[in-house]
Protein backbone atom coordinates (compact mmCIF):
# COMPACT_ATOMS: atom_id res chain seq x y z
CA UNK A 1 0.00 0.00 0.00
CA UNK A 2 1.16 3.32 -0.46
CA UNK A 3 0.61 6.48 1.86
CA UNK A 4 -0.83 9.52 0.93
CA UNK A 5 2.22 11.63 1.09
CA UNK A 6 3.46 8.94 -1.51
CA UNK A 7 0.50 9.40 -4.14
CA UNK A 8 0.36 13.12 -3.45
CA UNK A 9 4.20 13.30 -4.45
CA UNK A 10 3.44 11.29 -7.58
CA UNK A 11 0.16 13.37 -8.54
CA UNK A 12 2.69 16.66 -8.12
CA UNK A 13 5.28 14.49 -10.11
CA UNK A 14 3.31 13.63 -12.85
CA UNK A 15 0.64 16.09 -13.38
CA UNK A 16 1.20 19.13 -11.68
CA UNK A 17 5.02 19.79 -12.41
CA UNK A 18 3.92 19.77 -16.07
CA UNK A 19 1.28 21.80 -16.30
CA UNK A 20 3.13 24.24 -14.40
CA UNK A 21 6.19 24.55 -17.22
CA UNK A 22 4.26 23.69 -20.06
CA UNK A 23 2.25 26.65 -19.02
CA UNK A 24 4.99 28.95 -18.78
CA UNK A 25 6.94 28.21 -21.66
CA UNK A 26 3.62 28.82 -23.77
CA UNK A 27 3.72 32.41 -21.78
CA UNK A 28 7.77 32.46 -22.19
CA UNK A 29 6.35 31.71 -26.39
CA UNK A 30 3.44 33.90 -26.68
CA UNK A 31 5.33 37.25 -25.00
CA UNK A 32 8.19 36.71 -27.57
CA UNK A 33 5.79 36.62 -30.32
CA UNK A 34 4.63 39.74 -28.92
CA UNK A 35 7.88 41.24 -28.78
CA UNK A 36 8.67 40.14 -32.63
CA UNK A 37 5.39 41.46 -33.87
CA UNK A 38 5.46 44.64 -31.92
CA UNK A 39 7.17 46.41 -34.74
CA UNK A 40 8.42 49.44 -32.70
CA UNK A 41 4.80 49.74 -30.78
CA UNK A 42 5.24 51.29 -27.56
CA UNK A 43 2.57 49.98 -26.33
CA UNK A 44 2.84 46.69 -27.53
CA UNK A 45 6.08 46.38 -25.97
CA UNK A 46 4.91 47.21 -22.85
CA UNK A 47 2.23 44.36 -23.42
CA UNK A 48 5.00 42.02 -24.13
CA UNK A 49 6.96 43.26 -21.23
CA UNK A 50 4.29 42.54 -18.86
CA UNK A 51 3.46 39.10 -20.47
CA UNK A 52 6.59 38.35 -19.88
CA UNK A 53 6.76 39.58 -16.46
CA UNK A 54 3.80 37.00 -15.36
CA UNK A 55 5.53 34.44 -16.85
CA UNK A 56 8.13 34.73 -14.75
CA UNK A 57 6.33 35.64 -11.72
CA UNK A 58 3.98 32.81 -11.98
CA UNK A 59 7.62 30.39 -12.31
CA UNK A 60 8.56 32.13 -9.09
CA UNK A 61 5.43 31.28 -7.27
CA UNK A 62 4.69 27.95 -8.60
CA UNK A 63 8.56 26.78 -7.57
CA UNK A 64 8.60 28.64 -4.20
CA UNK A 65 4.92 27.05 -3.11
CA UNK A 66 5.90 23.11 -4.52
CA UNK A 67 9.45 24.27 -1.94
CA UNK A 68 7.72 24.78 0.94
CA UNK A 69 6.69 21.85 2.63
CA UNK A 70 10.10 20.88 1.74
CA UNK A 71 11.81 23.57 3.29
CA UNK A 72 9.66 23.33 6.70
CA UNK A 73 9.99 19.49 6.81
CA UNK A 74 13.32 19.96 6.80
CA UNK A 75 13.38 22.94 9.14
CA UNK A 76 11.25 20.76 11.43
CA UNK A 77 13.42 17.38 10.60
CA UNK A 78 10.46 15.57 9.42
Amino acid sequence: MYDISTIIGNVISMIVWPILFGSVTIMFIYSGIMFATAAGDPSKITSAKKALFFALVGLLVGVIAFSIPTIFSGILGT
